[in-house]
C-alpha cells in the first residue's frame, strides 16, 4: 500500500507561521487585505489564495508574493508551526506494517524540504512530492491532481493500492481523479463539508492507523 499524506493541515499546524510570512511579503509590495484573517486559508496553492484574497490580483502580483513568502518563510525555523501530536506516530506505525509513505503537498517545494529536515520527517517518508518541483523544467508547475499522477506514476504505485490522506476539498478531489481513496482528517483546516467528500473520515490520529490497516484490507 502507498499512502500520501497532506502537509499543512495534516501533518502540522503551519497555519501561524504562513499567516506571518503571508502579511510581510504583503507589507513588502504595500498591498493592503483586509480581510486577509477572515478569509486565508491554508492549504491551497499560493497563487489560488492570492487571486482570492487581492482584488485585481495580476499573475506578476501573485509571482512577486511568492518570492516574497519564501524570503520570509524558508529560513525562519518555523518557530510556530506544531505536529500534531500522533500523527507521525500513525505514520510510523503504518510503515513497519509494510505500507510506503509520502509527503504529496502544494506547499512550495524549498519550503516543504526545510520543514521536513526541521522536523525530521525526511527520515520517515520515502519521498517528498511538492506543487513546483518542476516549475523549471518541463513538466511545470503541478495541480494536486497532476502531482498525485506524477507520484503514481514515479513510484509505480496502483491507484486501487493507494489512498491520500488530507484535510481539505483539494486533497480528496485529487485522489478521486487519480482513482484513489482517501482520508479526510479532521483536525486540519478543512470544513465539514469538504470532508464529507473524503472516502472515510478519522477525528482522532489514533485512528488514522486503523482507518488505513482497515481500508488497506478492502482496496
Amino acid at each position: 500500500m502507498l499512502v500520501f499524506f497532506d502537509l499543512d493541515g495534516t501533518l502540522a499546524d503551519t497555519d501561524a507561521d504562513i499567516r506571518r510570512a503571508w502579511k510581510a511579503a504583503l507589507a513588502d509590495l504595500g498591498v493592503t487585505c483586509e480581510n486577509f484573517d477572515r478569509d486565508f486559508v491554508a492549504g491551497p496553492t499560493l497563487e489560488e489564495m492570492a487571486f482570492k484574497l487581492i482584488p485585481g490580483c495580476t499573475h506578476a502580483m501573485a509571482a512577486a508574493l511568492r518570492e516574497g513568502f519564501g524570503r520570509h518563510y524558508d529560513c525562519d525555523g518555523f518557530p510556530l508551526t506544531r505536529e500534531y501530536p500522533g500523527v507521525l506516530d500513525a505514520v510510523r506505525r503504518l510503515k513497519d506494517a509494510g505500507a510506503r509513505v509520502f509527503i504529496a503537498t502544494n506547499k512550495r517545494y524549498v519550503g516543504a524540504m526545510a520543514m521536513a529536515r526541521r522536523f525530521g520527517w525526511d527520515g520517515v517518508f520515502e519521498g517528498l512530492y511538492a506543487a513546483d518541483m518542476h516549475k523549471d523544467d518541463a513538466i511545470g508547475k503541478l495541480t494536486k491532481s497532476a502531482l498525485l499522477a506524477l507520484a503514481l506514476k514515479e513510484t509505480g504505485g496502483q491507484a486501487g493500492d493507494c489512498a491520500m490522506v488530507g484535510d481539505t476539498l483539494g486533497d480528496f478531489t485529487a485522489a478521486a481523479a487519480n482513482g484513489m481513496a482517501s482520508i479526510g482528517v479532521s483536525w486540519g483546516y478543512g470544513k465539514p463539508e469538504e470532508l464529507a467528500r473524503a472516502t472515510r473520515r478519522v477525528d482522532d490520529p489514533a485512528a488514522l492507523f486503523v482507518c488505513l490497516r482497515e481500508l488497506q484490507a478492502v482496496l
